[in-house]
């Protein structure tokens, strides 16, 4: 437990570092720009253009210093209108232009790195797939496409993005393995969860000699870290019962 707290109180200090940087803050302010895109307009922009990072409309860019290059084509998504009729509020879409950040040019954007490199934990991604088995998870290995999402789980199964490094893949595949051993039936706020996912992701990785940028992550979701601390009961149960399953079949 003493080693558990150790890492996690690391990583507590690390997040708010990451907080308090200017680089950060840019980035947030940047993001706060870009389009949150509902699962249809994910489809799509998926759709339209396959390749597409991140997308916003015509003064968005100019707002962020780019110009959207001449002649590219824009991609039509859903926006939201809401209006007033006999006192209820009533919510229509109509389609909007969007360009993406391929098709503009000029001042570069701040970013965010939570992406990992390298293929050297090939066995302990191994490993794993082989708890998943064992617990009776579905693991799948797919390609997510636009929407950013490195992998996601829903009782009992989980799917990893086939395109990363395994290195990433393994981060992504602990943060997963977590939410199904501790949210299957759980209530706790989106925010919590994530951080009790990760932070186990964290440990778990940090003790195999995987360094991950877990900080970033949690940084993105506003942790703090009085807040990552308070989760240390539960985060040290599933990281015990992760690595002690792969030391035992290692």
């Amino acid at each position: 437990m003493n080693l558990i707290k150790e890492k996690l109180q690391q990583l507590a200090t690390e997040t708010d570092a990451v907080k308090k940087s200017t680089v950060f803050k840019q980035y947030l302010d940047t993001m706060a720009k870009f389009w949150e895109y509902s699962y249809h307009n994910q489809l799509l922009i998926h759709f339209a253009m396959p390749s597409a990072t991140r997308v916003a409309g015509f003064k968005a860019w100019q707002e962020l210093g780019r110009q959207v290059k001449k002649g590219s084509k824009s991609i039509k998504i859903l926006a939201p209108f809401k209006s007033k009729e006999d006192d209820d509020e009533v919510v229509s879409f109509f389609p909007v232009s969007v360009f993406d950040v391929s098709q503009t040019e000029g001042a570069e954007l701040p970013s965010i790195d939570i992406k990992l490199e390298g293929d050297d934990q090939e066995s302990l991604l191994g490993y794993l797939e082989e708890f998943c088995s064992v617990k009776g998870i579905e693991l799948k290995y797919q390609d997510l496409g636009v929407n950013g999402v490195y992998g996601y789980s829903k009782g009992g199964s989980i799917v990893v993005g086939s395109g990363d490094s395994v290195n990433m893949r393994v981060n992504t595949l602990v943060h997963e393995i977590a939410h199904e051993l501790l949210h299957r039936n759980s209530k706790s706020s989106k925010k919590q969860k994530e951080i009790q996912a990760e932070s186990v992701a964290y440990v778990v990785c940090k003790h195999f000699g995987l360094e991950t940028k877990s900080f970033t992550y949690l940084a993105l979701h506003g942790a703090s870290s009085e807040e990552i601390m308070e989760n240390l009961s539960a985060i040290s149960g599933t990281v015990k019962e992760v690595i002690e399953f792969v030391c035992f079949i290692s």
